[in-house]
């Protein structure tokens, strides 16, 4: 659908964009005098309570995956017809802290009220600066690659799931593990790992999974990089409060919006100096699987059985909303 629909619409062909749209492609790359311009953009759609925090961190994490520091930050934000003065305070007092908190500076924005709306929607962009060859893009990795993932699977979906359903979730499972689970939203930035990881030398790729989970993010990366992939399951790392949530709403995690970890690609060689280099900084990273030649093979091997790896059409987390709002409704 992007192909024919998005990519074949593209306005006038500029030689300054060295990297224009493309899927799995997490930002643009503009040539800006003997500087490079990274820029991104995301929207937060399924969050309430955080939406100003998470605005800034998922847009900062898409240039992260370059090597990029991100270091200037512009959002939309729209609001309910029904938001008051202390909805806006709110939104904009996260904004500032998780800039501030990675040294962005909000260089603009916009502020509307939008009818139709039944929760803040933030759109977000953010740009970072480097020089010419000084960055990774998702499009890089190659056949016999180590695939590393840093932190657990589904860190967005599950901290929103569980700030959402707060109090639901608390009488069915316990209160202590949904406030972990809230709490694990505080590990979204990919800021530091993707800086850390690119200094190797080594990475060939990296991308942020977000919608789609990990799943789609793997499919990303392989789609722009022509290759396949084969992952163990059971070498994904997921925190136990993701399982729970996961389980008592039907949800499949694999394909639940995953910003928080990163994937990781690099030469099989140099696999074990790159985990090694981001656990000095305190952050999970695991290897789970390698890079195929085969661009059809997108496999999952669980107790030496194989299982493709499905496209989802949508994320998991609207389904796992839908549900949650009907249990607490009843």
């Amino acid at each position: 659908m992007l192909k024919e629909l998005v990519f074949t619409h593209l306005g006038k062909k500029d030689p300054d964009l060295i990297l224009g749209p493309g899927i799995g492609q997490d930002a643009c790359l503009i040539r800006f005098g003997d500087r490079i311009l990274v820029a991104a953009t995301d929207p937060i759609t399924g969050s309430i309570e955080d939406a100003g925090w998470l605005s800034v961190h998922v847009n900062a994490n898409d240039i992260a995956t370059f090597g990029v520091s991100p270091r200037w930050f512009l959002n939309s934000i729209m609001l309910p017809e029904t938001s008051g003065e202390d909805d806006l305070a709110k939104i904009m007092q996260q904004i500032h802290q998780a800039a501030d908190s990675l040294g962005i500076s909000v260089a603009g924005g916009h502020t509307e009220i939008t009818q139709g709306l039944d929760r803040p929607i933030i759109a977000g962009f953010m740009l970072g600066l480097t020089e010419p060859g000084k960055y990774v893009t998702s499009s890089g990795a190659e056949t016999e690659d180590t695939i590393i993932m840093t932190k657990t699977a589904a860190i967005e979906g599950t901290a929103i799931l569980a700030s959402e359903g707060r109090k639901y979730l608390s009488e069915a499972i316990s209160k202590d593990l949904v406030e972990n689970a809230i709490q694990i939203r505080d590990s979204i930035s990919v800021v530091e790992e993707g800086i850390t990881a690119f200094q190797t030398g080594h990475v060939t790729a990296m991308h942020d999974p977000t919608e789609g989970g990990i799943a789609g993010g793997l499919h990303e990366m392989c789609d722009a990089s022509g290759v396949g992939f084969k992952v163990n399951l059971d070498s994904i790392p997921l925190h136990p409060s993701t399982t729970e949530i996961c389980d008592i709403l039907g949800v499949n995690w694999l394909n639940l919006i995953s910003s928080g970890c990163m994937l990781i690609t690099c030469s099989s060689a140099h696999a074990e100096e790159v985990v090694h280099e981001i656990e000095k900084k305190g952050v999970q990273a695991t290897i789970i699987g390698k890079i195929v030649d085969d661009s059809t093979t997108r496999l999952l091997v669980e107790d030496g059985e194989y299982t493709h790896v499905k496209r989802y059409d949508s994320d998991a987390l609207w389904g796992a909303l839908k549900t949650l709002n009907e249990r607490k409704a009843s």
